[in-house]
């Protein structure tokens, strides 16, 4: 075996090795957005191809997932952990694991800004799917994604409204106590 050869082995085994730890690397990144609820209206054969294109990032306390005013350019799937959103620096509500941020983005033609500044509370894992990404998504893949969306928004607005019935229940109470004359004694 010439000289020439055993590099070209070498570098063969090398690639080998690298393929290899890629693809591990996707499948553990499969595995684990499988195991997110957000991603359970998807079947398996699309979240390969959707994990594929995706960023998994592990954040520890206290760092950003979005800044409010930021151009949205991607939606984050909140896989492990919390967050607390914050919209001009007050506390409007808070993030739990298999909720998304920012899956708006899909539904309109116009660029639009970031309402909120989203912050970990502990150590989380979010995964970050670009507009770019769910742009280019055909057939199935796409079908099930935007099902996947659609839910989120729907779980969202219904908190809403529940939060609103909520809201008004506690207002008619004010104005019911309000209302009522109180004599006192004199």
């Amino acid at each position: 075996m010439s000289e020439t050869d055993s590099i070209n082995d070498a570098i063969q085994a090398s690639l080998a090795s690298f393929t290899q730890r890629i693809e591990d690397v996707s499948s553990d990144q499969f595995n684990e957005m499988r195991k997110c609820s957000f991603f359970d209206p998807i079947p398996s054969d699309c979240l390969a191809q959707i994990a594929k294109e995706s960023e998994v990032r592990t954040l520890a306390a206290g760092e950003r997932i979005t800044t409010e005013g930021d151009t949205m350019d991607a939606f984050h799937v909140l896989m492990y952990g919390t967050a607390t959103v914050y919209a001009q620096n007050k506390v409007v509500g808070s993030i739990r694991a298999g909720e998304c941020i920012g899956e708006g983005t899909f539904f309109g033609n116009e660029i639009f800004k970031r309402s909120a500044t989203v912050i970990t509370d502990g150590e989380a894992i979010v995964v970050e799917i670009r507009k770019t990404v769910v742009d280019k998504m055909e057939g199935e893949v796409k079908k099930y994604m935007d099902k996947a969306l659609l839910l989120a928004l729907f779980k969202k607005l219904q908190a809403a409204n529940k939060k609103i019935g909520e809201l008004l229940r506690d207002n008619e109470n004010y104005q019911m106590r309000q209302a009522i004359p109180i004599s006192i004694p004199t």
